[in-house]
C-alpha cells in the first residue's frame, strides 16, 4: 500500500518551507508515492511548478492551501478533483486575501468560516468542492494540545455543523516530547475528539522539509518570519517534519492509535487518507484547462463576426497601398495562415486594443521583443518597425512548431504605467484581467542579512558584511571566501575565530548558503498583465498588488506558458517618461510639439554625438562598455545601432563575437564566408553570426528544414543534451545536399560557438529607435533632454552624474527656489543669454530649475501647496499660505531655496543668518499664523520686514559647506561638483582628470580619482571576473577595469569605497574609446581626511 502526503509546504510558503516543488516531487517518487499534494501557506504560488514536477516524476498532483480562518486558527484546504473543486480553491484563497495590503503591516490573509463553508458546498455533484483538514494549528488542535478536551470537542462539532462532510481531522506526530504540540499524545487526543464527534481522520506529517537535514534552514526561516533571533523565535520542536516514506508513516499511525483512549485501527486511518487523496487527484488539462490558451471573448473587443476576418480587414487597412507589392502580400498571407491555424487572431486584436487605449491616454509606447518580427503587429499599429525592411523573421516570434504562447511586449512611460493598468482593467473587466506576480528569491546580500539577524549579529556589522558581497550566488559563499579579494579580511577573521572556538561567522556562511534562491517575498511583476476570459478568476487565485490595490495572480512569469495564460508585458520604461517630459517642456517653452516618428534617422549631428561617446543619458548606449563599443564601432546609421545593441549582450560578449566583427568592419581582417550560399545572410555582419535570425536562415538554407523548424533547432543549441541531436541532423542533411565536409565543419563550429549566444534582431531593432531618438534630443534640445532625465532618472547612473553632465554641456543649473521651483524639473528662461564657449553653438537662453521634490523630507502635500500658492512676497507669506512644516522651512533655508527673500546682493552671505532666525523663531511664528484671507482677497505684496531686519550672527557658508549641505539635503551637488573642492589637491599629487585622458597615449601610466557612480561585473569570454567601475571626477567619467591583479591589490575598497583613487594604464581601443586598466585602488576619503 502506498502513502500520499496531503499536507505539504514547499519553499513557496514564505519563510516556512525549505524545498522546491521539484525536490519534493522527486523525493515522493523515490519513496514510492503515486500522488502528492502541495498545500502552501496562504496560496497556490507553487501550484504550476508542482504540476510540472509531478508530471515529470509520474505522480498525480493534488492541490490545496493552508489558510487562516478568522478566530479558528489555520486549516489545510484541499480541492476536490474536479474543475469545480479547483475553482473553489482559487476563490477561497482569493477570499482570504481580500482586505490585505501588498505592503507589510497590513492584516494577515484570512477568511471567515462562513465564507469557507460557502466554497465547500457542492454544485453539480454530491461531494464537497473543498475538504478542510483540522490539524495542530486549528482551534481544535490548539485546544487538544492544551488538554481542554470538552472545548476541543465543542469546537470540532461546530466545524462539523458548518461544513458537514467536508471536515476531516488531521493526525500529526513529529514525535515531540509527551505533552507538547506535535507529540504522539497530541495526535491521540485529536483522534479521540474525532471519534467522539464522528468526524473522519487522515494522517499527515505536516511536511515543511524534504529531508531532516533541512531543519536548520527552517529554523532560520522561522526566526526571520517573526524578525527575531534564533534564541527567541518559536521554532519547530525537532527535525521530523519531513517527507517521510510509507513505512515510517505506517509506524506513526500505529503509535497514534495505540496511544489513543479510543479503539482505532491504523489501517482504517491510512485507508481514509488514501480515499481522500484519490478523491482530490487533479487532472490539470480537464480540471484547470492546463495548457489551453485563455483569451478575452471576441465580443469584449467589439468583434461580432469572425476574429480572423476582422484581423485581415484591419491589417489590410493598415498596410493599404503596400499590399500591391507581391512580397508584402505574400508575407501577410503567410502570417495570417499561421495565426488562424493556432487560433490567435483574438490575441492580436486584444493587444491592438490595449495599444489603442494607451494612445488614447496620450502615453508614449513602443513594441519590443520578438513580436516586432511580425508584419501583422506592424500593420495593426502596435509597432512602428517594418519587419521586412530589417529582414526580421516571423517564425522567431510564432510558428506551428513553437511551443510557447505569443508574447508581445509594450514599453510605456513608467510614470503612467499604473494609469494604463487601471484603463485595461476598466476596458476588459476585472473578471478578465489580473496583474502578474513574481517571487523575489534570496540573493547573497539578503541571505547574509537574514541569516545574520537569526544569529543575533548587530545591524551595523550586517551592513558592513552585505556591502562587500557582490553578485555571487549565496550557495557559493564559502568558495567566494577563497576566491574573491574583497572577502580576504572576512575569511581571515572567520579562520581566526574558528581557532579560538567562536563559530558564529562560520555558521553565518553555512546558513547563508542554505537560503540561496529560496523565495523571500512576493511582489508585483514589473510589467506582466494577464488577459483572459470570464473564467480567469476561477483559474488563478489573486491578491492585492502594490499597484493601487489592483489584483495580481499568485502565478509568475514561468507559470504562464504551461498553464496557458496569455500575458501582455506592459513595461514601464523611464526613458519613455524622460522623452515625454522633454517633449512637453519643448512644447511648453516654444509652442512646438515634436513628433519623433517623423524625424530623420540619418541626422549627421546626431551620429556625431553618438560617435563622440558623450552618450550619458542616451537609451541603451550610456554604460561604460557601450561607450567603449560605440567608440570602436563608430555607428553611422540605424542599422549600425541595431548591430551595436545586439553585440553588447552577455551572450555575444561572452562568446567573443565582438572583436572579429570589428576587425572585419574596419578592414583589419579579411571578411570571408564559409560558403557562397551564406553571403546574403552574413554580409550585413561581415561574416560573423550575430543575430538569431541569421542562425535560422543558415539552418534553413543548408538543410531545407523551413524557418519554423530552424527556430526549434536554434533554441536547442543552448541545451547540451539536445545540441548533440541538432549536430547530427545538421551534418546529415547538409551532406545529403552536397555541401563539402570542410564547409559543414566550419559552419557547425560557428553555430555551436555563436548560435546559442546570438541576439534577436527584432529586440535590437525595437531598442534602436528610442536609442536614436534620445540621442537626437540630446543633440538638438540638450537642456530639455536633460530636464527629462533629471525628472525620471532613466539610466544606470545617479542623478548627480546627470547633473554633472548638464554642467559639462554648459546648461545653467538654477538652484531650488521657493518662488520658482515646482514639483518637477523645468526649463526656465534666463534673464539674459549666456555666451556659449563652444564654437558654432548659440548662446544659452534656458536653464534647468531644480525641483522641490529633490529636497529630502518634503511631503507631496507641501510641494502641492507651494506650487499652488506661488509666488510669495515674504517669509511670512510663505508660512501663511503654503504652511510648510518647521523642519521643511529649515531645510529650504539651508539649501538656499529662501535666498530670494533676503535683501538683494546678500542672499548667499546671509543664508546662515536666515537659518538661525528660523531655528530660533520658526516654531513660534508657525503658531502665530495670520487669519486666512477672505474669499477673493489677495495677499498684498509688502516688503519682507522680517528678512530685511535679520540679526547678523553668523558668517556666510563656504563653498565646501554649501556643497555638503546640498549633498546632505538633496543628494545632488547643484552649485558645483563636489570634486571641485579637492581638484587643486588632487592635481598636486599628479591625478589625471577625465577630460584629459583622451590625449594620453595607450599604455601611459596614470592616477585617477573620483566618486563611484557605477559598478558592473558582466560575463566575460574567459569566464574570469572583471570589475568595471565608473568614477565621476567633475570633468567627465573615468572608466576603470579591474582584472585579477587590480582586484587583489584593492581588496575591500573594490566594492565598499564611495570615492576611489586608482593607479593604472591607459587602454585605447578606438578613436574615442579610452579606459584605465587599474593595477590598484584605495579609498579616496581616507586620503582626503
Amino acid at each position: 500500500m502506498t502513502f500520499t502526503h496531503l499536507h505539504v509546504a514547499s519553499c513557496f510558503s514564505s519563510h516556512y518551507g525549505t524545498a522546491t516543488p521539484g525536490e519534493l516531487a522527486a523525493a515522493a517518487a523515490a519513496g514510492g508515492s503515486q500522488a502528492l499534494a502541495l498545500t502552501d501557506r496562504d496560496g497556490l504560488y507553487g501550484a504550476v511548478q508542482h504540476i510540472e514536477a509531478c508530471t515529470e516524476h509520474g505522480l498525480t498532483p493534488i492541490l490545496g492551501a493552508n489558510l487562516a480562518v478568522k478566530d479558528h486558527g489555520r486549516v489545510t484546504v484541499l480541492a476536490h478533483g474536479s474543475s469545480e473543486g479547483y475553482a473553489a480553491l482559487c476563490q477561497a484563497v482569493s477570499a482570504a486575501h481580500e482586505g490585505t495590503r501588498a505592503t507589510t503591516g497590513g492584516p494577515e490573509p484570512a477568511l471567515s468560516r462562513v465564507r469557507l463553508a460557502q466554497q465547500c458546498l457542492p454544485v453539480s455533484f454530491d461531494s464537497p468542492r473543498l475538504f478542510v483538514l483540522l490539524g495542530t494549528e486549528s482551534d481544535v488542535g490548539r485546544l487538544a494540545a492544551a488538554r481542554r478536551y470538552r472545548p476541543a470537542r465543542n469546537a470540532l462539532r461546530q466545524w462539523h455543523q458548518a461544513l458537514g462532510a467536508a471536515v476531516y481531522v488531521e493526525l500529526v506526530s513529529h514525535l515531540a516530547p509527551p505533552g507538547e504540540e506535535l507529540s504522539t499524545a497530541h495526535a491521540a487526543r485529536m483522534l479521540s475528539a474525532a471519534a467522539a464527534c464522528r468526524v473522519p481522520t487522515v494522517l499527515t506529517n505536516e511536511v515543511r522539509l524534504r529531508a531532516a537535514d533541512e531543519a536548520a534552514t527552517a529554523d532560520v526561516l522561522d526566526a526571520v518570519r517573526v524578525l527575531s533571533s534564533l534564541d527567541s523565535a518559536p521554532l519547530q520542536p525537532n527535525d521530523q517534519g519531513w517527507l517521510k516514506p510509507e513505512p515510517e508513516m505506517r509506524c506513526i499511525a500505529a503509535e497514534i492509535c495505540e496511544a489513543s483512549t479510543v479503539a482505532a485501527d491504523p489501517a482504517d486511518v491510512l485507508s481514509a487518507t488514501e480515499e481522500l487523496a484519490l478523491t482530490c487527484q487533479i487532472d490539470p488539462i480537464h480540471h484547470m484547462t492546463y495548457g489551453v490558451p485563455k483569451i478575452p471573448e471576441a465580443h469584449v473587443i467589439g468583434i461580432e463576426g469572425s476574429a480572423d476576418e476582422e484581423l485581415r480587414f484591419r491589417c489590410e487597412k493598415g498596410l493599404s497601398h503596400r499590399l500591391e507589392e507581391p512580397q508584402v502580400r505574400e508575407r501577410l498571407e503567410h502570417e495570417f495562415a499561421i495565426i488562424r491555424e493556432l487560433g490567435f487572431s483574438s490575441y492580436f486584436l486584444t493587444v491592438a486594443e490595449v495599444v489603442r487605449l494607451i494612445h488614447e491616454l496620450g502615453v508614449r509606447c513602443a513594441a519590443r521583443g520578438s513580436g516586432v518580427s511580425s508584419l501583422v503587429v506592424h500593420a495593426l499599429g502596435i509597432s512602428p518597425i517594418d519587419p521586412m525592411k530589417h529582414g526580421l523573421i516571423f517564425e522567431r516570434f510564432l510558428s506551428r512548431r513553437r511551443t510557447t504562447l505569443p508574447d508581445i511586449d509594450i514599453d510605456v512611460e513608467s510614470a503612467r504605467r499604473h494609469e494604463i493598468y487601471q484603463k485595461v482593467f476598466d476596458r476588459f473587466g476585472r473578471e478578465r484581467v489580473t496583474l502578474m506576480s513574481m517571487q523575489n528569491a534570496y540573493r547573497i546580500r539578503g541571505a547574509v542579512r537574514d541569516a545574520g539577524m537569526a544569529l543575533g549579529l548587530p545591524d551595523e556589522e550586517l551592513d558592513q558584511l552585505a556591502e562587500i558581497m557582490w553578485r555571487f550566488p549565496a550557495r557559493e559563499f564559502r568558495q567566494a571566501l577563497e576566491d574573491k579579494p574583497e572577502l580576504k579580511q572576512l575569511a581571515q577573521r572567520i579562520e581566526s575565530e574558528r581557532g579560538s572556538g567562536r563559530t558564529q561567522l562560520d555558521l553565518l556562511v553555512d546558513l547563508t548558503e542554505r537560503l540561496d534562491r529560496l523565495p523571500r517575498h512576493i511582489s508585483t511583476h514589473p510589467c506582466g498583465v494577464i488577459l483572459g476570459d470570464k473564467d480567469l478568476l476561477r483559474l488563478t487565485p489573486v491578491q492585492p498588488s502594490g499597484v493601487t490595490g489592483l489584483p495580481m495572480s499568485q502565478f509568475g512569469k514561468d507559470d504562464m506558458d504551461p498553464a496557458g495564460f496569455i500575458k501582455l508585458d506592459i513595461l514601464g520604461v523611464r526613458m519613455q517618461s524622460a522623452i515625454a517630459h522633454c517633449l512637453d517642456e519643448i512644447a511648453r517653452t516654444s509652442g512646438q510639439r515634436i513628433d519623433l516618428n517623423t524625424i530623420s534617422f540619418q541626422d549627421q549631428e546626431t551620429f556625431d554625438l553618438i560617435q563622440s561617446t558623450h552618450t550619458l543619458g542616451c537609451f541603451q548606449i550610456e554604460s561604460p562598455g557601450q561607450r567603449e563599443l560605440i567608440g570602436k564601432l563608430i555607428p553611422t546609421s540605424l542599422e549600425d545601432l541595431i548591430l551595436d545593441i545586439s553585440l553588447f549582450r552577455p551572450g555575444p560578449m561572452g562568446a567573443g563575437m565582438v572583436r572579429p566583427f570589428l576587425e572585419r568592419r574596419h578592414g583589419f581582417e579579411t571578411t570571408r564566408y564559409p560558403h557562397s550560399d551564406l553571403i546574403p545572410i552574413l554580409e550585413e555582419t561581415c561574416g560573423v553570426i550575430v543575430y538569431h535570425e541569421q542562425v535560422l536562415r543558415i539552418f534553413d538554407t543548408m538543410t531545407d528544414c523551413g524557418l519554423a523548424t530552424a527556430d526549434v533547432l536554434r533554441r536547442s543549441l543552448s541545451k547540451e543534451h539536445e545540441s548533440i541531436e541538432v549536430e547530427a541532423y545538421f551534418r546529415s542533411r547538409t551532406a545529403e545536399r552536397g555541401y563539402a565536409q570542410e564547409v559543414i565543419d566550419e559552419v557547425w563550429r560557428q553555430l555551436a560557438s555563436f548560435g546559442s549566444f546570438g541576439f534577436c534582431k527584432a529586440h535590437a531593432a525595437a531598442f534602436a529607435v528610442p536609442t536614436y531618438q534620445s540621442a537626437w534630443l540630446k543633440t538638438h534640445y540638450p537642456a530639455a533632454f536633460m530636464t527629462g532625465l533629471f525628472e525620471h532618472d532613466p539610466g544606470m547612473y545617479p542623478l548627480r552624474l546627470l547633473v554633472a553632465e548638464a554642467r559639462r554641456l554648459q546648461i545653467p543649473l538654477l538652484p531650488m527656489d521657493a518662488n520658482r521651483s515646482r514639483g518637477h524639473y523645468r526649463l526656465e528662461q534666463l534673464p539674459y543669454p549666456i555666451p556659449s564657449s563652444t564654437e558654432n553653438k548659440p548662446d544659452l537662453t534656458w536653464g534647468i530649475r531644480m525641483a522641490l521634490t529633490t529636497l529630502k523630507g518634503i511631503s507631496a502635500a507641501e510641494v502641492h501647496r507651494i506650487e499652488k500658492e506661488q509666488p510669495f512676497h515674504s517669509l511670512a507669506d510663505l508660512r501663511d499660505r503654503a504652511k510648510p512644516r518647521f523642519n521643511t522651512m529649515k531645510a529650504l533655508a539651508r539649501v538656499g531655496a529662501l535666498d530670494s527673500f533676503l535683501p538683494g546682493g546678500t542672499e548667499r552671505t546671509r543664508r546662515n543668518d536666515l537659518f538661525a532666525w528660523i531655528e530660533r523663531t520658526g516654531q513660534r511664528k508657525a503658531q502665530q499664523r495670520r487669519s486666512p484671507p477672505s474669499a477673493g482677497q489677495l495677499a498684498l505684496p509688502l516688503s519682507d520686514t522680517e528678512t530685511s531686519n535679520l540679526p547678523t550672527v553668523e558668517s556666510g557658508p563656504t563653498n565646501t559647506e554649501i556643497l555638503a549641505t546640498e549633498l546632505e539635503l538633496t543628494s545632488v551637488d547643484t552649485t558645483d561638483h563636489v570634486m571641485s573642492v579637492h581638484r587643486e589637491q588632487l592635481a598636486g599629487v599628479g591625478v589625471t582628470f577625465a577630460k584629459d585622458l583622451l590625449h594620453k597615449r595607450s599604455g601611459a601610466a596614470v592616477c585617477v580619482a573620483g566618486i563611484r557612480v557605477a559598478t558592473q561585473t558582466p560575463p566575460m569570454a574567459s569566464g574570469k571576473r572583471v570589475v568595471f567601475i565608473s568614477l565621476d571626477d567633475g570633468t567627465g567619467v573615468v572608466d576603470l577595469s579591474f582584472f585579477d591583479e587590480g582586484q587583489a591589490n584593492t581588496g575591500r575598497a573594490l566594492f565598499a569605497a564611495k570615492m576611489l583613487m586608482a593607479e593604472g594604464t591607459i587602454r585605447r581601443t578606438g578613436p574615442r574609446a579610452v579606459t584605465v586598466q587599474a593595477t590598484r585602488a584605495w579609498d579616496l576619503q581616507e586620503d582626503l581626511s
